[in-house]
């Protein structure tokens, strides 16, 4: 019997220090993590007025906005007719946006205002000034569509820069457009223009 104490003794022993062999402290560190994309969202807005004659009830003029589609209409219209029409596009995202395509359809014909991935061979571009911008649309318009030579037109951007729009910035502009004796009667004209925004960091001109 004592032998047997003995030897469960000793087992015992074993095996206490066999665990306190194999004992040992932890601690776990967690690394846990969260991504959110931005967001990508242009709001357009417009406005158009008579400016002269106001004193006769002919034309009527108008804009509206479905969406990403923004619609002008001038009725009526007749020589001495000076109207006014305003776009603005306000960036509710917060991803900057930068200008891609412009361009201009009417007639089964499309024409290139302006592409980022040919610049040179754009009616505008980034390195022209404000007036040089400027200058060029009102060219295009007063002798490319079809009430060209007739019409009188004139675009301010009034220090505003459509190239990169920032989050919370709305650049805005305003054309003014007189027509001219010589307009034909019953004569209309429709286009769409298209712009193309992408987020600025893969627009090259930008970067």
């Amino acid at each position: 019997m004592k032998k047997i104490v003995g030897i469960f003794a000793v087992l015992m022993i074993a095996l206490t220090v066999a665990g306190f062999a194999y004992a040992h402290w932890t601690e776990t560190i967690t690394i846990s993590g969260n991504i959110t994309t931005g967001t990508f969202d242009l709001r357009p807005t417009c406005s158009i007025e008579i400016l002269s004659p106001t004193d006769k009830d002919v034309a009527t003029v108008g804009c509206q906005i479905d969406g990403d589609t923004v619609s002008y209409t001038i009725e009526n219209a007749f020589p001495c007719l000076t109207v006014k029409a305003k776009f603005d596009l306000h960036n509710d995202g917060v991803v900057p946006a930068g200008l891609y395509l412009w361009t201009v359809s009417y007639d089964d014909t499309t024409v290139t205002i302006f592409n980022a991935s040919d610049i040179e061979n754009s009616i505008i571009k980034p390195t022209m000034t404000e007036d040089e911008v400027e200058q060029a649309l009102e060219d295009y318009v007063e002798t490319t569509l079809n009430l060209g030579g007739y019409v009188d037109v004139e675009i301010d951007f009034e220090g505003s820069d459509f190239w990169q729009i920032d989050s919370g910035q709305e650049p805005y502009v305003y054309i003014t457009i007189h027509f001219l004796e010589g307009l034909p009667e019953g004569a209309s004209c429709s286009f769409t223009m298209t712009l193309e925004y992408w987020n600025w960091n893969e627009v090259g001109y930008l970067g």
